[in-house]
């Protein structure tokens, strides 16, 4: 597994990398390039079709030692392959949309983490998301600084690919909508500052350095209160982390890593203060928001009527509605869909965690609940070191965290980003630890 790449590594590798430029540029592309959308939207699924036969194919079972996250995923997708059924049964290719939006960043993870690919090819697949993920905020920095004019603004609206908050541009990079940028931005700081952390500067090397300056900016600049407070929460998570580590000698060195890698994200902020004033400034209100939600619109929303409206549809139907009938995915199909009379039959569901259970029911959240717990405790679907899952754990923190406030997990382009960024290792970690498994796969058998 760790010598020349076979040719199911090559197809495996390329999957994911047109997986993620794909999910992570189409909205871009198919704004300049309007003929592209129809071949756009039906490949990510045959990406992801090449990387589940390829690592059926490739992959044995006795190669990688699981971690219970592994097993609480595959208890998730049962329990959402039992509700796709009458969902599609009913609901059609909304029904197929769900379940689409519902597993298809798990499976990316499970499959990338568990494909025993050889460094050089997980190398290949870490710069790609890198280079998806400052793409996207090098283009949102540019409208940050420079701003747009107003036929621009009113193309980017007809696209899908801007709008209008009271008196707030939403910046959206490359994505089509602030929360997708959101997401990506506030993901990559985080693990940015873990990999810094945990690897050190020289080895993190510089695209990562630019790519935690770059996203410490446009998670502030991009006026989504959720990023901001999923970046604080994984970053506390991160700061505790540094006593579980038993690196001898170690704590105090990556302390101060931390310290510094912190200071430096600051100082970009500062930097773009200097560019664009006006932009820091309505940033910054948007922040001090967090401790005045009493007067805030949307607060307001969400505590008067999507709350109170989820409860009671959750506890008249326990067992959920079925697969698309909420969030993101149903706002697609409105006006059909058994929830399409309620603000939570579309995007105004406003809570990842609302989302999953009028689909899936209440039992179907706790499983929901007990994967990102033990997927953000575990680090990794596989067995790994405390430092190798420290850069995943903090993006699954970051992802818990927003999806408070957010149907985060039904944006499958910005989900199929993430789970990648939450699974490729560092160079040689994949490699060394197949052959540490193989050698005792080996004595195993000897014995």
């Amino acid at each position: 597994m760790t010598g020349r790449p076979t040719l199911s590594h090559m197809f495996f590798s390329a999957a994911a990398i047109a997986l993620v430029v794909t999910c992570g540029a189409a909205p871009g592309l198919i704004r300049y390039f309007a003929g592209l959308k129809a071949l756009l939207n039906i490949l990510p699924d045959l990406c992801v079709a090449v990387l589940l036969v390829t690592s059926v194919v490739v992959q044995r079972p006795a190669v990688h030692a699981k971690s219970a996250a592994w097993y609480m995923a595959w208890l998730f997708i049962l329990c959402v392959a039992a509700a796709s059924v009458p969902s599609v049964l009913s609901m059609g290719s909304q029904g197929l949309f769900g379940l689409r939006a519902m597993i298809w960043g798990l499976v990316i993870a499970m499959l990338v983490q568990n494909m025993p690919l050889p460094a050089r090819m997980m190398k290949y697949i870490r710069l790609a998301v890198l280079g998806v993920l400052m793409a996207n905020m090098v283009v949102a920095l540019w409208q940050a600084v420079f701003g747009l004019s107003a036929i621009e603004l009113r193309e980017l609206a007809e696209a899908g690919a801007s709008y209008q908050v009271e008196s707030q541009t939403r910046l959206l990079g490359l994505q089509a909508t602030g929360q997708e940028l959101s997401m990506l931005a506030g993901s990559a700081f985080v693990w940015a500052c873990a990999t810094i952390v945990t690897k050190g500067f020289r080895e993190a090397g510089p695209l990562v350095w630019l790519l935690g300056l770059t996203s410490a900016v446009v998670t502030l600049v991009v006026l989504q209160r959720s990023a901001l407070i999923g970046a604080l929460v994984a970053l506390a998570v991160l700061a505790l982390s540094l006593g579980s580590w038993r690196f001898a000698g170690r704590r105090g060195r990556v302390a101060r890593r931390l310290l510094v890698v912190a200071g430096v994200s600051m100082l970009s902020i500062v930097g773009l203060a200097a560019f664009a004033p006006e932009r820091v400034d309505v940033a910054l209100e948007r922040f001090q928001s967090l401790f005045g939600l009493s007067s805030d619109y949307s607060f307001n929303v969400r505590q008067d009527t999507t709350l109170p409206v989820a409860l009671r549809l959750i506890g008249e139907a326990p067992l959920g509605y079925g697969l698309g009938a909420s969030g993101p995915v149903a706002a697609k199909f409105l006006p059909q869909g058994p929830l399409s009379d309620y603000p939570l039959g579309g995007i105004a569901a406003d809570n990842g965690y609302l989302f999953v259970a009028l689909q899936l029911g209440i039992p179907g959240l706790a499983i929901f609940t007990l994967l990102l717990f033990t997927w953000a405790t575990c680090g990794s679907f596989l067995r790994v070191s405390a430092q190798d899952k420290l850069s995943s754990r903090v993006v699954i923190c970051f992802l818990a965290a927003i999806m408070v406030s957010g149907s985060f997990w039904g944006l499958t382009g910005a989900m199929a980003v993430i789970a990648v960024l939450a699974s490729v290792g560092h160079k040689g970690t994949y490699e060394a630890r197949s052959q540490n498994l193989q050698i005792a796969d080996t004595r195993r058998r000897n014995w």
